[in-house]
């Protein structure tokens, strides 16, 4: 992340939350059971109430990290993820390469998101990954049209068909909610969002209720 550096190209800044949330989850590797499901990403996966929306499904465990870009979930994936041994993985990961952090293309995005899942699956062969689309933002409140940033949603829509065409595996599924965040106009609905970018109660349970099906499918296949 920038913040308010004054000076600084392209440079991805680690900060205290971050190294705190990191070490957190890696603190919590030796405890966690395996065969269950793991949620990796960004903010909006480590404030998606998955333990409580989710509560149905076996050995739920948030490993989001507020922050994260689509390069820093690869430095973590050991302890986030494959120490977890889980049967499924959901990821959903993007948003904040887009946004004045490293500003990377979708294509990046989808290079590192691949590198991932092979890491992922590498060392999990039985596992499967669940890809979810990077969710739409309010461009007035936190896109390019209110600060210096790539994030549009043009460019948040590509990341998921990026994916799609870089990662082959029968054993990676692909979820797309980017449309159901909008409104019949093709505007992002406000009202599910708490500031632009991250969702509110309503917006995590309209979120959870897409997932839901295809969570289930994969874990009974």
């Amino acid at each position: 992340m920038r913040e308010n550096m004054a000076y600084n190209p392209r440079f991805f800044q680690l900060r205290r939350p971050q190294l705190e949330r990191m070490l957190e989850i890696a603190c919590g590797t030796e405890a966690a059971s395996p065969g269950g499901v793991v949620f990796y990403g960004d903010s909006l996966t480590q404030l998606f109430p998955v333990e409580r929306l989710f509560s149905e499904l076996p050995g739920i465990q948030n490993c989001g990290v507020a922050g994260a870009v689509s390069e820093e979930l690869l430095w973590l994936a050991d302890d986030a993820v494959i120490k977890r041994r889980p049967r499924l993985v959901a990821l959903m990961v993007g948003t904040n390469d887009l946004g004045n952090t490293v500003m990377a293309s979708p294509r990046d995005v989808a290079c590192n998101v691949r590198d991932l899942v092979d890491l992922v699956l590498g060392n999990l062969p039985e596992a499967r990954v669940l890809l979810w689309s990077p969710l739409p933002c309010v461009e007035e409140l936190d896109g390019y049209r209110a600060k210096p940033c790539a994030r549009s949603n043009d460019l948040l829509r590509m990341i998921l068909g990026q994916e799609r065409e870089l990662i082959r595996d029968d054993r990676v599924s692909f979820l797309d909610v980017f449309d159901a965040f909008l409104d019949e106009r093709g505007r992002t609905r406000a009202e599910l969002y708490a500031d632009g970018l991250h969702l509110t109660e309503e917006g995590f349970r309209r979120l959870a209720d897409l997932m839901r099906p295809e969570l289930a499918r994969l874990l009974e296949a």
